[in-house]
């Protein structure tokens, strides 16, 4: 993947040219990030020999971080 395209995979319906051809809508890596974002975590690309990698990462949790949780 080129690297002008690494962080706009991650845009709403963004399909690179390698990837019209097959199904999708260009949802599913943007959800990704969403969903780490809104959980204080991040998404990157990792780039690699063939194909990429997407590394989801997310804040540690410690006993005294969800002592607050309300179980619902």
């Amino acid at each position: 993947m080129p690297p002008q395209d690494r962080e706009r995979i991650f845009e709403r319906l963004i399909r690179l040219d390698t990837s019209r051809s097959r199904p999708g809508h260009g949802l599913g890596l943007s959800m990704v990030e969403a969903i780490a974002l809104a959980h204080g975590g991040t998404a990157r690309v990792v780039p690699g020999n063939q194909g990429l990698a997407i590394d989801v990462g997310f804040p540690a949790l410690t006993a005294q971080s969800h002592e607050d949780w309300e179980i619902v």
